[in-house]
């Protein structure tokens, strides 16, 4: 009877985690549910706030893991007006722990981003980090906007990007 104590543990533990992983599946599978209507390529005309001017961007989102994290590549196209494109890859899931949405991505500066959100709220979703906020609104099944809030000192924000995007 040795090994029949911890034979006992083990399966105790499986059968406690098992358990404690179905508990946790479900609100994250509602959760999810709340975001697959982003899921997609959406073509967007950006224009950057300050200098008003305008260049485009594609954002892809793909869904990853069994349907419990999602995928977001946003590339912006270079041209002679906006030379310096912007790429970026984000995965992003729910944090069963804190009960929000997680983000984290690496850009093609090396740069990295972390952030989380509460999820929608009405038609508007924010990702927040210390640095900035992005504002993402659906506007209808195919498409959406989203704004860039840069944080300042002082506790304010400035609007530095607008985008519309639509589903292609």
């Amino acid at each position: 009877m040795r090994y029949g104590k911890w034979a006992l543990l083990s399966v105790f533990v499986a059968v406690h985690v098992f358990a404690l992983s179905l508990a946790q599946a479900e609100p994250l599978q509602e959760l999810a549910a709340a975001y697959k209507g982003l899921l997609g390529k959406f073509s967007c005309d950006v224009r950057d706030v300050g200098s008003g001017k305008k260049f485009k961007g594609i954002v892809d989102k793909t869904v990853e893991f069994d349907g419990n994290t999602y995928v977001e590549r946003y590339m912006e196209v270079a041209s002679a007006d906006h030379p310096s494109a912007w790429k970026s890859i984000f995965i992003m899931s729910y944090d069963t722990q804190a009960k929000r949405w997680v983000r984290n991505g690496v850009d093609n500066n090396g740069d990295r981003n972390a952030a989380s959100s509460s999820g929608w709220q009405g038609d508007v979703w924010v990702w927040e980090n210390d640095a900035v906020d992005i504002v993402v609104t659906k506007k209808g099944a195919n498409a959406f906007t989203f704004d860039v809030d840069v944080k300042e000192d002082g506790g304010g924000k400035k609007r530095t990007a607008h985008a519309d995007c639509k589903r292609v």
